[in-house]
Order: C-alpha cells, then sequence, then structure tokens
C-alpha cells in the first residue's frame, strides 16, 4: 500500500477552505485523500511535528476530527530535538521544511 507523508499545509487544507495563490481551491483534494486513506487507498504518515504545528495555529477539534476518519490508516512518525537540530544544520532558512523531508524519509513515505 501507498505511504504518504501528510505535512502541516497539507493537515491545515483538509480542515478549512484553502485556496491556491491563483484563486483555485485546495480543500478539497486535500480532503479527498483523506477519505481515500479510509477507504485504504492509501496510508498516511503524519509526524509528531506536523501535528504540533497544526495544533499551535488552528482549531485542534478540527483536527482531532479529520484524524478519527483515517485513525486505522495513520503512521504516526516521531522527531527528536536531535531531528531539529540536524535539520537546522542542513537547512536554517527552512529548517521545517528540512525536518519534514527527513522524518519521510525515515518513515519510508512513497
Amino acid at each position: 500500500m501507498t505511504k504518504l507523508y501528510i505535512d502541516t499545509n497539507i493537515l491545515i487544507y483538509a480542515i478549512e477552505d484553502s485556496l491556491n495563490p491563483f484563486g483555485k481551491d485546495i480543500s478539497t483534494s486535500s480532503s479527498k485523500l483523506f477519505g481515500e486513506a479510509a477507504s485504504c487507498k492509501y496510508q498516511v504518515i503524519i509526524s509528531t511535528w506536523a501535528l504540533s504545528e497544526v495544533r499551535r495555529i488552528r482549531n485542534i477539534d478540527d483536527l482531532d476530527m479529520l484524524l478519527k476518519i483515517v485513525e486505522k490508516k495513520i503512521i504516526i512518525q516521531k522527531y527528536t530535538k536531535e531531528d531539529v537540530e540536524q535539520a537546522k544544520r542542513q537547512n536554517s532558512d527552512h529548517f521545517q521544511d528540512e525536518l519534514h523531508g527527513m522524518l519521510a524519509l525515515r518513515a519510508g513515505a512513497d
């Protein structure tokens, strides 16, 4: 089964109405991805980093409801303080993106 790493933005797009810079809807495709995961098309990998980022900026109830939909298809990938430090060394300007990449690779995302 295909494993998809879900970063913070995809989680946010799935729980709120979002448009890309050109005004096109991006929420529907993000929400659809979670529906497809619930239907056993994918497994989703969500890092504790992404969860903590979303919980800092969005309504926790909305996130919890989304996660409940795919609870049996979620792989949780934990991060460590050392991971954050390594990501900062590798890309200090965009360490969050670097960290997501590291965690996706570690979890075996496709």
